[in-house]
């Protein structure tokens, strides 16, 4: 349960009574509280984020889980229907999808061990193909198998998603087009006895049971799992953690203080500029240094300093402050609203780095692998080509040459010893020896007839002549063939399946052939050894047909050779040897080599790793993914790093975070924005925006806990700001200055030539519309929309102002479906929407799945509108953005409304953030007066006249 006292105990996904207990779970808060969270320091800190890591990525997975029970409890006497609903809402208003009449088709052993083919009934609408292209059962989402028995006992086992195959692609194997079907493994692959109770129930072993699929959409294994698992590690094992002594103090008086990098000496090491002033000094000046003890010079000094790397680099004077503090900061943060060239300062802090101390590499880490292979990018184009990234998620084609496998290529091409060989060897073919026989386990369990893999150890020992009549002829060490057929051959069956079907030793030709076939050797082969046969050799095997002689063996109980019998004994002696088989003994066999080949398997990869890790320590920069980072933890810690540079730092939630500082980092620079978008989570009640969550923070990242804690008694951390943007108009701008970023300064280039039709870069339109309407029982409930904008917008695109160069914005998604509805079809345009779009819009039923296929996601944007939530569309750009909310209702207080904007408090993010993505303009659309600075104010004008300029924007909306 998730209430035990220490964490390790904790199961990372629910159990069966954690699902059906209606105790609520223990959720932590981030201040300190008596009882079962009293630990300080480290240790709390690490039992906080796990529990609310687990409990935000899996409440509603249990949520979920406990209404599909129910549905499935009440349809155990109902007939099987053929087409049924399988969207699903709980009364909490989790979106879930229920797959019913679940059948195990097949097993099959894979790299990573026991995977499942599950058939299940197929709705209308999702036959034929358009399973493929319904967005359910993406590889890597996680699924839930349900199973209820005639004695009402419940069970759960958790899938990944591996594959989806299509009705059309199991009609070969059910004879219609009723059935699709999912390949999934086991998320918990070392937990064999959930594994077994599976089997068996999908065999038939146990009481009679039926199952039911529920598809969680938008959880993904990776993006919690291994991020759990690091966490227990870490407090199992009170591993140390860089800088715990910074973000985990066991009290205020224990605070590290800000010293230099741990791998600088004060006295004698400088860090070198001169790789940022381009070609060196021809006037006989040597390049620029920085002291690690920058920080302690005083004011007029730091500020020559300054001034000098002002001069000698294209840093303009916010970076230039910013790189000097963050080469003399052993822990490091800086803040850089949008367009402040917050990347081009961590390529040139790791240009830097790299030459001061290039015997490591620095460990570059991001929240996506967008910004990852950015980032990597930009050090390519630097000309740091040493790279290596860690990692499957890049869609990039030029990131190929980086990666881990290719590296990999390159450094086994190297002298090793023959030890080394030797164990990698023996682990190797430990590896595929297992396989081989769960492969052949895989197909007994599978089968209807009786296989030699299941029955063989029992002739052994109760029919020890059939045994031996059978192996006799097979010799598998004399066989040289592919992997699946050296599996085959080590589990034997040859003899075994010719004589099943009928056939006789006179049959050699035809036996001949049988063998042949399994190595693909064609009729001369077979000739070959027959002729090979005759020629006098003693001992028939494979390569050799068997002597054309009957056997007269005393065969114990049976009374006459195996191979005399009539094909009806034959079948009698099967049916015999199959009742004498316990039943369930393949799936006790297939769960035995599975859990055997895991082990092979680690040991196996911790050689893998040993040998990768030397690779990477021969690179300059190794960047992965903060998920990424805690799985491949292990391999990471050996390489000793030192520095490593986090970029959107203010969207990596905490627990990822902490995955990150591994031992041996001994200089941390996280770069990003903590008044941008906050790490995403599920729970929006325990977000630090409401009044009840603000005790537990679940958003809250550690580089807004460092630099703008809560707790009065908490000082806020040192850190550095960029100043100077690059992005805006400066009209655009001064909303931001005015309420979240007082210092920002624009750039020269950012006044842009005037936009065809418009006086100003901002307007502002007061109408007395109200919002729509909502219905309290739908999901979309919860969400808002205005037809009146969408109807102006609408008429907007449908003139070709541009199309192209706009960006449509929303905060709410009930926003979202309206005006898709009435731009879909429009002539004028096309409709690009973001796969999360797409994918919240099918959650709150606001998109049919047979239509997102229709709407572009992974295109250029150039020829369409774009249209998107705020959240959507984080870390684009657009020339001009329409940003559209609902209106207020009728008689609210527009003041209000206002009041998070011009405070800057947190509920402003949202809309102020959809201003950074934009270049030109952004004309705004209110519902009642409105309070605008002087210099930027316009008139209330006509509605005709805005529809001949041909911008409408609605803004200031509450968080949606």
């Amino acid at each position: 349960m998730s209430d035990t006292i220490q964490i390790r105990h904790i199961r990372i996904l629910p159990t069966t009574d954690e699902i059906l207990c209606k105790r609520r779970p223990f959720i932590p808060t981030k201040d300190a509280q008596g009882g079962i969270n009293e630990r300080r320091g480290k240790a709390r800190m690490l039992d906080v984020q796990f529990r609310q890591l687990r409990y935000d990525t899996l409440a509603p997975v249990i949520d979920a889980c406990y209404h599909a029970s129910q549905h499935l409890a009440s349809s155990l006497t109902e007939p099987v229907l053929s087409d049924y609903e399988v969207r699903q809402h709980t009364v909490q208003g989790t979106a879930y999808s229920l797959f019913r009449d679940v059948r195990l088709e097949d097993s099959r052993f894979e790299p990573d061990g026991i995977h499942l083919r599950l058939s299940f009934a197929c709705p209308a609408h999702l036959r034929q193909k358009r399973m493929l292209t319904s967005g359910h059962f993406e590889s890597g989402m996680l699924m839930a198998l349900i199973g209820l028995d005639s004695k009402s006992t419940l069970s759960t086992a958790f899938l990944t998603v591996e594959m989806c195959q299509s009705t059309l692609s199991m009609k070969p194997i059910t004879g219609n087009h009723l059935r699709a079907s999912v390949v999934a493994s086991f998320v918990e692959s070392s937990d064999t006895d959930t594994i077994r109770r599976t089997l068996c129930g999908l065999k038939g072993l146990l009481d009679k049971e039926k199952f039911i699929i529920v598809e969680f959409p938008k959880v993904l294994v990776a993006g919690f799992y291994w991020i759990l698992k690091h966490l227990q590690f870490l407090s199992s094992t009170n591993a140390e953690i860089a800088f715990s002594n910074s973000i985990a103090p066991l009290s205020s008086s224990h605070l590290e203080q800000i010293a230099p990098p741990a791998y600088t000496d004060c006295s004698t090491s400088s860090f070198d500029l001169g790789i940022l002033q381009g070609a060196a000094p021809s006037d006989g000046r040597t390049s620029l240094h920085i002291d690690p003890g920058y920080m302690s010079l005083k004011p007029e000094q730091q500020q020559m300093i300054i001034g000098s790397v002002c001069s000698t680099t294209t840093l303009d004077h916010g970076q230039a402050t910013a790189l000097c503090e963050n080469l003399s900061r052993g822990l490091a943060f800086t803040q850089g609203p949008p367009g402040t060239g917050k990347t081009f300062l961590g390529v040139s802090l790791a240009k830097v780095i790299l030459k001061h101390a290039p015997r490591k590499p620095i460990l570059v880490a991001c929240m996506t692998n967008h910004a990852l292979d950015n980032f990597l990018g930009d050090l390519v184009k630097q000309g740091i080509t040493k790279i290596a990234r860690i990692g499957s998620g890049s869609k990039e084609e030029w990131i190929d040459k980086y990666t881990l496998p290719s590296i990999r290529k390159k450094f086994d091409k190297g002298d090793k010893s023959m030890a080394q060989k030797a164990r990698k060897d023996k682990a190797y073919n430990a590896v595929q020896s297992l396989w081989n026989q769960g492969t052949s386990w895989c197909e007994s369990l599978n089968s209807h007839t009786l296989t030699w893999a299941a029955v063989a150890d029992h002739l052994k020992v109760r029919h020890p002549y059939a045994y031996s009549d059978f192996s006799r002829y097979e010799s598998p060490s004399e066989q040289k063939a592919s992997d699946i057929r050296r599996g085959r051959s080590e589990m034997g069956g040859y003899a075994f399946e010719h004589w099943s079907t009928g056939k006789d030793l006179k049959d050699t030709e035809e036996f001949s052939r049988d063998v042949g076939s399994f190595f693909n050797k064609d009729t001369s082969q077979a000739q070959s050894a027959s002729e090979s046969s005759h020629s006098g050799s003693s001992s028939p095997n494979l390569s050799q047909n068997p002597p054309h002689v009957p056997i007269a063996y005393p065969y114990d109980d049976l009374g006459q050779s195996i191979w005399s019998m009539p094909m009806d004994v034959r079948a009698a002696w099967m049916t015999r040897w199959r009742s004498e088989l316990n039943a369930s003994d393949p799936v006790d066999k297939l769960v035995e080599i599975h859990r055997r080949y895991l082990e092979a398997k680690r040991l196996k990869r911790g050689l893998l790793d040993a040998s990768d890790a030397k690779g990477l320590a021969t690179q300059e920069v190794i960047g992965l993914t903060t998920t990424a980072c805690a799985k491949y933890w292990p391999m990471l810690k050996t390489l000793n790093l030192e520095t490593l540079i986090c970029e959107e730092a203010g969207e990596v939630s905490e627990a990822q975070t902490i995955t990150t500082l591994l031992p041996s980092i001994k200089h941390a620079i996280f770069i990003g924005d903590p008044l941008q978008l906050r790490p995403q989570v599920n729970q929006s009640s325990l977000s630090v925006e409401t009044p009840y969550g603000a005790r537990y923070r679940l958003d809250e990242s550690l580089f807004e806990r460092m630099v703008m804690p809560r707790a009065p008694s908490e000082r806020p951390f040192p850190v550095s700001r960029l100043d100077l943007q690059r992005r805006m108009h400066p009209d655009v701008a001064q909303l931001l200055r005015a309420t979240l970023y007082p210092y920002l300064k624009d750039h020269p280039s950012t006044s842009h030539l005037p936009v065809a039709g418009m006086a100003h870069r901002t307007f502002w339109l007061d109408h007395q519309e109200p919002e729509d309407i909502r219905n309290p029982l739908l999901l979309s409930a919860r969400s808002y929309s205005n037809a009146f904008e969408c109807a102006m917008i609408c008429e907007l695109v449908r003139n070709d102002f541009g199309s192209g160069e706009i960006a449509i914005l929303v905060p709410y998604s009930q926003q979202l479906a309206c005006l898709k509805e009435k731009l879909t079809g429009t002539r004028a345009c096309s409709i690009a929407l973001s796969e999360k779009d797409k994918e919240d819009l099918i959650a709150m039923g606001l998109l049919d799945e047979s239509e997102q296929s229709h709407f572009k996601t992974d295109v250029e944007v150039s020829p369409m509108v774009r249209l998107a939530t705020i959240d959507g569309f984080q870390g684009e750009e657009a020339k001009v953005i329409v940003l559209s909310t609902p209106t207020l209702k009728p008689g609210a207080d527009s003041e209000l409304l206002l009041r998070p904007i011009v405070r800057g408090t947190p509920n402003s993010r949202k809309p102020s953030l959809s201003l950074t993505n934009f270049k030109t303009s952004w004309p705004a659309m209110n519902h009642a007066p409105i309070y605008l600075y002087a210099d930027m104010a316009v008139p209330t004008l006509a509605m005709n006249l805005y529809f001949m300029t041909g911008w409408f924007v609605r803004s200031l909306a509450a968080n949606d």
